[in-house]
């Protein structure tokens, strides 16, 4: 006999595990494809940031980049691809261009015998260039539209070198002096002057700045970078600011050094190490004076050498040797494209963020917290 009450019963069963499962893939399906922003209300989910991440695998290795960089590069991608949608939505000329570097990539990678994460998805990988290669090319127009403006130095101190300026403003009582405190210390740098003032409670205002013509900066930092000074303390009343200028060069790439080397059994006097002195010495058998390309030369010496008469002192048993810059030869043409490319790209960024800034509001863009 046919038992209804346990076939109830068990029918009851079913649909409660039925509903419990459907419920339940619904609640992780929408954990796992979350959307996490939108552009005119089209949304993207969490399942396109990982199609994002899998197509950057494609192009490079990328293994080191942050969640939050990846994530804002993505949404700065696909604005520039809805500027493109709204403007020129029915031009196809990228297309051919778009295979193209797909196929570059792809020969390289194999010729580098290169071991993808993830499985490989051509349609994936396409649309994704596309829209990389869209954003670089409005990025272009605008800056070719502007070209006229950008900020061009052919001063050869500015071609030659690469100038960082870092200001600490702040304000003490009478009773800390920081002379004296300076005073107790060798090497002055920044990271020496952060711990200094913290411990002493002082607040400050940090800043860094690149100069790339210094020209356009203040008389006090351009005549302390004329004058190879890199340290400065300028007080008014209780107020300070200190400055450090760092400098280095921009290349390496064309640039030549003339070195002077003098072997010495006692210490030479530093003036008597300034070049103007050594060309005088031409005749001593223990001064010699050549040229070597900078790219090849040891750490020690890139580092070092950065002005005329820097010098730095080797003990060798019982001589010392010193070597030391007189003169930087270098292809103007060279340092001239090295320059105006750093330019552009500090430009072109400059104007990525000011687009994202203008069509995030226009797209009106919405991102969702994480």
């Amino acid at each position: 006999m046919i038992n209804f009450k346990k076939i109830k019963e068990y029918f009851i069963k079913f649909l409660i595990i039925t509903f419990s499962i459907f419920f339940l893939s619904k609640n992780l399906c929408a954990q796992e494809n979350k959307i996490i922003f939108k552009i005119n209300n089209n949304a993207f989910t969490s399942q396109d940031y990982e199609m994002r991440v899998k197509y950057l695998d494609f192009v490079g290795s990328n293994n080191d980049l942050e969640k939050n960089l990846i994530l804002e590069d993505f949404i700065s991608a696909n604005l520039f691809f809805e500027y493109y949608k709204m403007n020129f939505n029915k031009d196809n000329s990228y297309e051919e261009k778009i295979n193209e570097i797909f196929e570059d990539i792809k020969n390289i990678n194999k010729q580098n015998n290169k071991v993808y994460k993830y499985e490989f998805d051509k349609k994936n990988i396409l649309f994704n260039i596309k829209i990389d290669f869209i954003r670089k090319t409005i990025l272009e127009n605008i800056l070719n539209s502007n070209v006229n403006d950008l900020n061009i130095s052919n001063e050869d101190i500015d071609l030659l070198y690469n100038f960082k300026i870092i200001y600490f403003n702040f304000e003490i009582n009478n009773k800390l002096n920081l002379k004296d405190i300076f005073k107790t210390y060798g090497n002055i740098n920044p990271q020496l002057v952060k711990k200094i003032l913290n411990e002493n409670n002082v607040e400050f205002f940090y800043k860094e700045k690149n100069i790339d013509n210094i020209k356009k900066t203040s008389k006090i930092i351009k005549d302390n970078i004329l004058s190879n000074k890199n340290f400065i303390i300028i007080e008014n009343s209780k107020k300070y600011s200190i400055i450090f200028i760092q400098k280095k060069f921009e290349t390496l790439e064309g640039l030549i050094a003339n070195i002077y080397s003098v072997r010495s059994e006692n210490k030479i006097d530093e003036e008597k190490l300034k070049c103007h002195n050594l060309i005088n010495m031409s005749e001593n058998e223990n001064l010699i004076s050549k040229n070597y390309k900078f790219i090849d030369l040891n750490e020690e010496l890139k580092n070092k050498l950065i002005n005329i008469n820097d010098y730095i002192e080797i003990q060798n048993n019982d001589e010392i040797i010193y070597i030391i810059l007189c003169d930087i030869q270098f292809d103007k043409e060279i340092l001239n494209n090295y320059n105006l490319n750093k330019l552009i790209n500090s430009n072109i960024n400059e104007i990525e963020n000011r687009f994202i800034n203008k069509y995030s509001k226009i797209y009106d863009l919405v991102i969702n917290d994480a």
